[in-house]
């Protein structure tokens, strides 16, 4: 078991928090810090299975999916390491992603915040985030939580803008796994509701 008496996150949110691996200086430690939620009189199977880590199990399919198919987007994922039990709970470990100045990447959100008063540079932003999109949808890559939180700018890519949470579709029976139709319907969806984000009509 890792130990992290004594370890400061290095970030933290409603679902995670994010540990520097102790052992490993590329990586990192991802404890779910949320409570499971059970709405179902009659749990689903991955609810009963996984509890309060289902999510994982969808994101590591989703991974191991996208690596069998040996598609070069794939690059535009943070890299799954596996699992390991933390004096926390059960830890995900991932590829670490960071900054110019050595910290962790910073989220497409902040940058969104920092350019407000910058058309221009949302309008990169917007064009980055749709190269993004247009990857995803090469690579028939499931994001089915995508938020401008889960999307990070890294070192390790070159300054291209990387997921880094939410791979996988939530639904029991996800049509978009089985038909490319609904697959590119989805995509533009996303695409199509984050991009109001960028607030482009102002300037």
């Amino acid at each position: 078991m890792i130990d992290l008496s004594g370890h400061i996150p290095l970030r933290e949110s409603r679902n995670y928090k994010i540990f520097q691996h102790p052992e490993i200086e590329g990586a990192l430690l991802k404890v779910r810090a949320d409570e499971p939620v059970r709405n179902h009189a009659i749990p689903r199977y991955a609810a009963w299975r996984y509890g309060n880590l289902r999510q994982w199990n969808r994101e590591a399919n989703e991974y191991l999916a996208a690596l069998n198919r040996g598609c070069p987007e794939i690059e535009r994922l943070a890299r799954f390491m596996g699992y390991a039990p933390t004096s926390q709970g059960p830890a995900l470990v991932v590829e670490k992603l960071t900054g110019p100045d050595g910290g962790l990447a910073p989220t497409l959100q902040s940058e969104k915040i920092a350019a407000a008063k910058n058309r221009e540079a949302r309008q990169r932003l917007h064009d980055e985030f749709m190269e993004l999109m247009d990857d995803l949808k090469q690579g028939q890559i499931i994001v089915g939580d995508m938020g401008f939180e889960n999307i990070v700018r890294a070192q390790e890519r070159g300054g291209k803008l990387v997921i880094i949470d939410g791979l996988g579709e939530r639904v029991m029976f996800p049509l978009v796994l089985f038909s490319k139709m609904a697959f590119d319907k989805s995509i533009e969806r996303r695409r199509a509701r984050m991009s109001k984000g960028f607030n482009l009509g102002t300037n």
